[in-house]
């Protein structure tokens, strides 16, 4: 990703080979691909912490909920604004959202429950979606300009014509942090939020890579074209 290798750097790189063809295989698949062993991993640690009934529901709540409100937002553009999604998150559900997407605000949740709980272990469940939803937002905050206009998985104002804005509007940053607020607060029906084990550390590592993946692609880009 930091690199932005495609098909003509491997077909200009690599001579005619198993290795070319299985590369050329997996390109067109690779971001989607990361997000969703990053999801495999935040599922696993969830169901070793609070048990496979639990992590089964949450994952549920979080998968239903934010592939219909992506589904509704990318037909419609509410509640995020006006948006579509590209061939270049992976295959689409019915042509129109990425598999990848509802799989990202599963990781992106559920890790960021796992920093608020780690930095205020007392927490109720108002206090847990608050600080969750805000983690959300920064994430989302982080990764717009790299989905956008680096890897191009969705494009803002795709029907708009004359000038463009060059950021995404700022319903999209509201909706995250409600979405986020509602599917955190579902997760928990009621106060006793004692996970049976402390909070794994790795899903707080998955979260740290993904940002930081984000600002090395940045720099990359930066370092490369001076913009």
């Amino acid at each position: 990703m930091p690199l932005g290798i495609d098909a003509d750097d491997v077909h200009r790189h690599l001579a005619d080979g198993f290795a070319r063809r299985v590369i050329l295989a997996v390109l067109p698949v690779s971001d989607a691909l990361w997000i969703t062993f990053a999801a495999v991993v935040v599922y696993l640690h969830t169901a070793a912490g609070e048990g496979l009934g639990t992590a089964r529901r949450w994952t549920g709540i979080i998968l239903a909920g934010s592939a219909g409100a992506e589904w509704i937002g990318a037909r419609t553009g509410f509640p995020f604004g006006p948006y579509r999604y590209t061939e270049n998150f992976g295959w689409r559900i019915g042509g129109v959202l990425p598999v990848a997407i509802p799989l990202a605000w599963l990781v992106i949740l559920l890790c960021g429950r796992t920093l608020v709980l780690r930095l205020r272990p007392g927490a109720n469940r108002w206090q847990l979606a608050l600080g969750t939803a805000f983690v959300a937002v920064l994430t989302d905050f982080n990764l717009e300009w790299m989905a956008w206009k680096v890897r191009g998985y969705w494009q803002w104002y795709p029907d708009q014509t004359g000038h463009v804005p060059t950021w995404p509007p700022g319903q999209n940053f509201l909706a995250w942090f409600v979405l986020s607020f509602a599917l955190v607060l579902s997760l928990s029906p009621n106060y006793d939020l004692r996970p049976k084990r402390p909070p794994a550390l790795r899903p707080l590592v998955i979260l740290g890579l993904m940002n930081t993946l984000f600002v090395v692609v940045y720099a990359a880009r930066w370092i490369g074209t001076g913009k």
